[in-house]
């Protein structure tokens, strides 16, 4: 069995800079980014009917970083419940995802595509977002990897579900660097429900969650505190802590013991 390899330090980083983007939101597009890191650009997008800030990329010497924030207003509410499914209209055969999430994703991705087809000729890409910033984070990365512009790193946290099996099949076996944080005490990464029922059309709808689950287990007394991100940065803490295992032996090579002497 090939056990996943996890990045618990990359995955501790990659949400604090997820919570520079909540910060973004509240304080109007001001926020701070990693000292060793350079802003490439911001990122406001449309939820429902009005702009907002959703993000920002940053970038060192190696890499870069998409990061995308979780709900916050009245209207990212009202995305998040549009769950009537469109086809991915930018891939072929892309499957049908949650339109809310979609719409979102629609009003910012050319700026991306723009950015992430720069940068990843020489440094690596890594997309994370907690909450609905999971969702946005996963279509993005989708596309880049069916489109082939690059192999992304796409880190998740809290992520909702963001489409059906045909969606599900194609992610998992194209977007090759994916690992998604659950904590099992969240609601969040089961909705929507498998199957949904559209009415009056009487057709039902279904959601699968995309590959692979690194999940935890924080029981914080609601469901909005469980999903909460203080909750998934103390959740991969422990994490953290209880992988980074340094042996307190070493071994050697064992020495051929000595051939007993023939008796004649």
């Amino acid at each position: 069995m090939k056990f996943l390899s996890v990045d618990y330090d990359k995955a501790l980083e990659l949400l604090l800079c997820i919570e520079q983007a909540y910060v973004q939101f509240d304080n109007d597009g001001k926020f701070m980014i990693p000292a060793s890191y350079s802003l490439v650009d911001t990122i406001k997008a449309c939820a429902i009917s009005q702009l907002e800030w959703f993000g920002y990329i940053i970038e060192n010497d190696e890499s870069v970083i998409i990061v995308f924030r979780g709900t916050k207003s009245d209207l990212d509410w009202l995305a998040d419940l549009k769950i009537d499914q469109d086809l991915f209209p930018y891939v072929m055969n892309g499957g049908s995802v949650h339109s809310g999430f979609l719409s979102i994703y629609q009003s910012c991705r050319e700026m991306l595509l723009a950015i992430v087809k720069e940068k990843a000729l020489s440094k690596k890409i890594f997309i994370t977002g907690h909450s609905l910033g999971g969702s946005l984070a996963t279509l993005l990365g989708y596309e880049i990897a069916m489109k082939g512009i690059c192999n992304p790193n796409v880190y998740s946290f809290g992520s909702p579900k963001v489409g059906n099996i045909k969606f599900k099949e194609n992610y998992d076996e194209n977007v090759r660097h994916s690992l998604r944080f659950v904590n099992l005490y969240d609601m969040v990464p089961l909705s929507p429900p498998f199957k949904v029922e559209v009415k009056p059309l009487n057709i039902y709808l279904e959601y699968v969650q995309v590959k692979h689950p690194i999940t935890f287990s924080l029981n914080k007394g609601s469901i909005k505190n469980s999903h909460h991100l203080s909750t998934y940065i103390e959740g991969v803490k422990k994490m953290q802590l209880d992988y980074d295992y340094t042996p307190t032996f070493t071994y050697k090579l064992r020495e051929a013991e000595p051939a007993e002497e023939e008796v004649i």
